[in-house]
């Protein structure tokens, strides 16, 4: 959800507000005028998911590098505060980013097996990165090995098309979630990548051979199908489609990757799956890719 607001004397500004649970997750609204400030406000967060942590920290990245002043409000729920906190936002907001609001004292627990905070990705530690994931994947799948190998190829192509496709300045952000199941029924990995690249259109339009697209949406459905790739030659272009197909097989799988003004969503069982193409009245700012794999309950 989105709002403008200017208080009296202040200079206009853009705003991204983010209101209730998983804000970003369905809406990425900037609005208001005025190029020198955006405001990213966060009072009313009461929880967010890796989605929502990468993203916004993308869209600061995103202001800065265009030399727009980045404000940031914390939430007044207490216990979104601290889970911002502990998932890194902070320490990943641009330099010079004003933070309104109370910051709470950290008490930092050690959860490198339940997740990973938002961390900057790019071609240097891509693969260090690949070495943190790969832990916090087997380690929910212990049980089921083959359901484990096909989310953390899922995971390193998503971290693969960000760092070849999605590459900018200003870089790629990711963040990590593991839930037990033991509050929600069935295990399940959330994994967010956000980039602030050229998009999927801009990229596909490199091969001549897509250089017909000029909506984002279709640029996106264009992307999953099974060898479609920005690159003309060689053998590739079947990850995403792949990443879909195998994931689906062990379980429920959910993906969002959103561009430009497009969006495609994936719901997929080892039975079935559904693709939703559409358009969004907001714009992203390169490609934000969203997986969640849930696996069935136990017994």
């Amino acid at each position: 959800m989105a709002g403008h607001r200017v208080a009296a004397g202040d200079t206009p500004a853009v705003e991204l507000v983010l209101v209730g649970d998983r804000p970003l997750a369905e809406v990425a609204l900037l609005s208001g005028a005025g190029p020198d400030s955006l405001i990213i406000d966060a009072t009313k967060l009461t929880f967010a998911c890796p989605l929502d942590l990468a993203g916004m920290v993308a869209t600061a990245h995103w202001a800065a590098g265009a030399s727009i002043r980045v404000i940031f409000r914390m939430p007044t729920d207490p216990a979104a505060a601290a889970y911002l906190q502990r998932m890194d936002v902070l320490r990943q907001m641009p330099a010079r980013t004003r933070i309104e609001g109370r910051v709470l004292p950290e008490a930092r627990t050690d959860h490198r097996s339940r997740l990973m905070e938002v961390t900057a990705l790019n071609e240097r530690n891509v693969n260090d990165l690949s070495e943190r994931v790969g832990p916090l994947v087997t380690g929910l799948y212990r049980n089921r090995p083959d359901a484990g190998a096909a989310v953390f190829r899922a995971c390193s192509e998503l971290m693969s098309n960000a760092t070849e496709h999605g590459l900018s300045e200003r870089g790629a952000f990711i963040a990590v979630q593991l839930h037990t199941g033991r509050t929600t029924g069935s295990p399940r990995l959330e994994f967010a990548v956000c980039d602030t690249g050229i998009g999927i259109m801009q990229h596909l339009r490199r091969n001549p051979r897509y250089d017909y697209l000029i909506r984002d949406e279709l640029a996106i459905a264009k992307a999953i199908e099974a060898g479609v790739s920005g690159v003309a030659s060689g053998q590739r272009g079947n990850g995403l489609s792949d990443a879909i197909a195998d994931t689906r097989k062990h379980g429920r799988v959910d993906f969002q990757i959103r561009s430009g003004r497009g969006e495609v969503r994936v719901a997929g069982t080892p039975d079935s799956h559904d693709i939703s193409v559409s358009d969004r009245l907001d714009q992203t700012s390169g490609t934000w890719a969203w997986l969640t794999h849930h696996l069935p309950p136990p017994g």
